[in-house]
C-alpha cells in the first residue's frame, strides 16, 4: 500500500538505550568527505541546491561554509542551529533514492553516482531480498518495519518490530492477539515500490527468536516464512564487521514521522513515504566493546530492520535498528548476527547470557518438622464461620503426608491439584490492624509434605521456561501478627511452590493485586479483617508450555464483616481477558481486566462450592444487581471506588 503523502498510520519507531544523547550530527560526517563537500559547495555557488527561500542563509554564505573544514566552529554552529539548511545539503549529500523494478534511481550527486553506477546491477539482487513487514488484524497498524531474507526461509528484523506482533510466552514465541481476540498476522512484501502495483508477499508462519529487551542484547528478531521457490535469493552476510569510512547503502521503507519538521521531511523525502528506498552513506563509528556500529545514511522509523549493504560488494554489513533524526544511525554488526544464527536452537536466552548480571536462584529447603505446627486458615477468624470451599469432581486434591488434603501454613491454607500440580484453592486470614512491614526475602522452595513431582519447581519449569512465579496468597497478606517473628513466618511461608502459578506477562494487573487493600481499607469493613480465597480456573484448553498447562483466568472471593450491621459480606471477582465476560464462548485473548461477579459465577467457572452462609452473604445476589448481570452488564473494577461491598448499592 504505497503512501505518496503523509501516512497517518503508525509505524515502528524508537531509540534504544544504546543511543547516546551526545551523538554527533550526521552533517559533520557528510562534510568530512572532501570530494562531496566540494561538489556541494559548487552547487551552492550556482544556486542549484534548492530554491533560495528555503535556505535560511544567503547562497554565498552557504557556499562559503561548505568550502570550509567541517570541524570549524562556525560550520558546526551554523548547521547545528539551521536544520533546514542542513536538510538541503543532506538531500544531496545523503540522499534517499527511490527503487523502481529493483533498480536504484540515478543520484543527483555526481560523487554518489560515481560510486553507485558501477554497482547498480550487482545491487539489484540484494535489494530484491528486502521487504516491508505488513500486518493484518492489528488494531492500529498496516505495517511495522523492514525485514530481509538471509538464509533458507529466515527473515531478520528488529526486536522492537517483531514485538509489535509477537511476544515471548515461556520458552516459545507466539503471535499477539488483538483487542477482538484474533491473532495478529504478519507477512513480508519484497516489492512495495514507488508507483509499482505488483507485490511479492510471503506469510510469516513462525516467530523463531526475539532477543531479550536489555541493553546488552542486540535489537534482533528471526522470523520464518513459508518455504517457496518464489522467495528472492538470500542476502550474503559479510564475514567481517565494517570499518569507519566504508561506503554503505540502507535498503528499507522510511515512513512519515510527524515529530519532525514538515519542510525538512519534504526536502529529504519529497513527500513520498512507505516505499522501498536506497539511502547511501558511510560508517561513522564502531565501538570496540559494542554489538553495534554507526552510520550516517538518512532514515526514518519505517527503516527499522533495514538491510545495511556494502555498495562495493552487495554483502550485508549491518541490521539497521535506530537513530536520532539529524544525528547518527545505528546497526547491528554482522559478527553479532553470525553469532545469533549459529545458535540454531532459537531457545530464548537469559539476560546473563547477553552479558547482564543475573542473581543466581537459590532454592530454600524446608522440612516436615519445620511446618508441622502451622495452624493454617482459621474458619472462625471473623467470629462467624467462614469455611474453605469444596473442590468439585473435576479436581483430584493431592493428599498430604498423614492423609490430610489441607496444606497448612502461617495464617493460610492450600488445597493442591494432583493432576495440574498447581494450587486449586488458597485461603488466607488477613488482619490489617496487626500488619507488620517486612523486607522482602524471596525464598521459593518445595513443600516437603508433598512429593516434588506433585509440584512445579524452578529448575523444572520456572527457570527454563522463564515464567514468573505468581503468588496466589500475596506475600504480604499473611505477614501480620503480635510479633515480627510471626509476621515473618507468614510471609516466608508464602514462598512455597504450592502457592505459585505460572504468571503470564499480561498478568501484572494492579487492580487485581490491590483488591484485598480496597476491601480492608473500606469504611464498610469491620476491624480491617478479611478472609480471602483465591485460585485459578483450570480449563482443558489452557495453553501448554514445557508440559505444564498454564491457567489464563483466576478468581478471588473476599469475606468480611459489615462495620455497621456486623453481618457477613461476600464479594467475588474474576481476573480474565477482555471479551470473556459476559459471554464465555467469546474471544479470550485481550487485555486482562478485573470484574466483580456473582459468587455462583466463580463456583461454576472454578468447579468449587462455597457454604450456604457465604452464598447468602454475596453482595451480588440482590435483585437489582441480578437484573444488571442478566442483561450482560458486568462490573469492571478499575479502582477502589468500583468495588461493591453492600447489596444493591451500585
Amino acid at each position: 500500500m504505497t503512501q505518496i503523502k503523509k501516512s497517518p498510520k503508525k509505524t515502528t519507531s524508537g531509540v534504544p538505550r544504546v543511543v547516546p544523547d551526545g551523538a554527533p550530527l550526521r552533517i559533520a560526517s557528510v562534510l568530512s568527505d572532501k570530494s562531496l563537500r566540494e561538489e556541494l559547495a559548487g552547487m551552492a555557488s550556482e544556486g542549484s541546491l534548492t530554491h533560495k527561500r528555503y535556505l535560511g542563509a544567503s547562497t554565498p554564505l552557504l557556499a562559503d561554509l561548505l568550502s570550509k573544514s567541517p570541524q570549524e566552529k562556525q560550520v558546526l554552529e551554523f548547521f547545528g542551529t539551521r536544520a533546514l539548511s542542513e536538510a538541503i545539503v543532506m538531500a544531496t549529500g545523503r540522499p534517499v533514492l527511490l527503487v523502481r523494478d529493483g533498480v536504484i534511481e540515478t543520484a543527483r550527486s555526481k560523487e554518489w553516482e560515481k560510486l553507485i553506477k558501477p554497482n547498480r546491477t550487482k545491487l539489484k539482487g540484494p535489494i530484491a531480498s528486502v521487504g516491508r513487514i505488513e500486518l493484518h488484524d492489528h488494531d492500529t497498524m498496516d505495517w511495522c518495519g523492514t525485514g530481509w531474507r538471509l538464509e533458507d526461509d529466515l527473515i531478520l528484523t528488529n526486536r522492537h518490530v517483531a514485538m509489535l506482533f509477537g511476544q515471548r510466552q515461556g520458552n516459545i514465541f507466539q503471535f499477539r492477539m488483538n483487542q477482538s481476540g484474533k491473532p495478529v498476522g504478519a507477512k513480508i512484501d519484497f516489492r512495495e515500490e514507488y508507483k509499482i502495483i505488483d507485490s511479492d508477499e510471503h506469510v510469516v508462519v513462525e516467530i523463531l527468536y526475539i532477543t531479550p529487551d536489555v541493553a546488552e542484547a542486540p535489537d534482533l528478531a528471526i522470523l520464518k516464512v513459508k518455504s517457496s521457490n518464489a522467495l528472492p535469493a538470500p542476502l550474503k552476510l559479510a564475514t567481517k564487521d565494517p570499518k569507519v569510512g566504508d561506503v554503505i547503502g540502507v535498503v528499507g521503507y522510511p515512513a512519515y514521522d510527524g515529530r519532525n519538521d514538515d519542510k525538512l521531511m519534504s526536502e529529504l523525502f519529497g513527500d513520498i513515504y512507505d516505499v522501498k528506498r536506497f539511502a547511501p552513506g558511510r560508517i561513522m563509528g564502531a565501538p570496540a566493546d559494542g554489538w553495534h556500529c554507526m552510520h550516517d545514511a538518512t532514515t526514518l522509523g519505517g527503516n527499522s530492520g533495514s538491510a545495511v549493504l556494502s555498495i562495493d560488494s552487495g554483502e550485508l554489513v549491518g541490521l539497521h535498528f535506530a537513530g536520532q533524526f539529524r544525528k547518527a544511525n545505528y546497526a547491528v554488526r554482522p559478527s553479532v548476527i553470525h553469532a545469533a544464527l549459529a545458535r540454531k536452537s532459537w531457545v530464548p536466552v537469559t539476560h546473563q547470557e547477553w552479558g547482564g548480571a543475573t542473581e543466581a536462584f537459590t532454592e530454600k529447603k524446608r522440612t516436615i518438622a519445620q511446618l508441622k505446627d502451622r495452624k493454617g486458615f482459621e474458619t472462625d477468624f471473623l467470629g462467624i464461620k467462614v469455611a474453605i470451599p469444596k473442590p468439585g469432581s473435576s479436581h483430584k486434591v493431592a493428599t498430604v503426608t498423614g492423609g490430610d488434603t489441607e496444606l497448612r501454613y502461617t495464617h493460610f491454607s492450600v488445597l493442591h491439584s494432583e493432576a495440574r500440580r498447581l494450587p486449586i484453592i488458597t485461603a488466607v486470614n488477613i488482619d490489617g490492624g496487626k500488619k507488620i512491614k517486612l523486607k522482602r526475602k524471596d525464598s521459593w522452595g518445595f513443600d516437603p509434605r508433598l512429593g516434588k513431582k506433585q509440584q512445579v519447581g524452578h529448575d523444572e519449569f520456572y527457570g527454563p521456561a522463564a515464567f514468573d512465579k505468581g503468588h496466589l496468597v500475596r506475600r504480604e497478606d499473611p505477614g501480620w501478627g503480635d510479633l515480627e517473628a510471626e509476621a515473618q513466618m507468614g510471609e516466608d511461608d508464602s514462598f512455597v511452590y504450592t502457592n505459585a502459578v505460572p504468571q503470564m506477562p499480561q498478568l501484572n494487573q494492579q487492580t487485581w493485586l490491590s483488591l484485598e487493600d480496597y476491601v480492608l481499607t473500606s469504611a464498610v469493613t469491620q476491624g480491617f479483617k478479611a478472609c480471602v480465597f483465591t485460585g485459578p480456573v483450570f480449563r482443558n484448553d489452557d495453553p501448554e508450555y514445557s508440559t505444564i498447562a498454564v491457567p489464563m483466568d483466576f478468581w478471588k472471593v473476599v469475606a468480611m464483616l459489615d462495620a455497621d450491621t456486623q453481618e457477613l459480606v461476600v464479594s467475588a471477582y474474576m481476573l480474565t481477558q477482555d471479551g470473556m465476560l459476559p459471554a464465555e464462548s467469546a474471544f479470550r485473548y485481550g487485555p486482562f481486566k478485573t470484574y466483580q461477579v456473582p459468587l455462583n459465577k466463580v463456583e461454576k467457572a472454578a468447579d468449587i462450592t462455597f457454604s450456604k452462609s457465604m452464598r447468602n452473604a454475596d453482595v451480588f445476589s440482590g435483585e437489582a444487581v441480578n437484573e444488571a448481570l442478566q442483561s450482560g452488564r458486568f462490573y469492571v473494577i478499575n479502582g477502589a471506588e468500583d468495588v461493591v461491598l453492600r447489596r444493591n448499592k451500585r
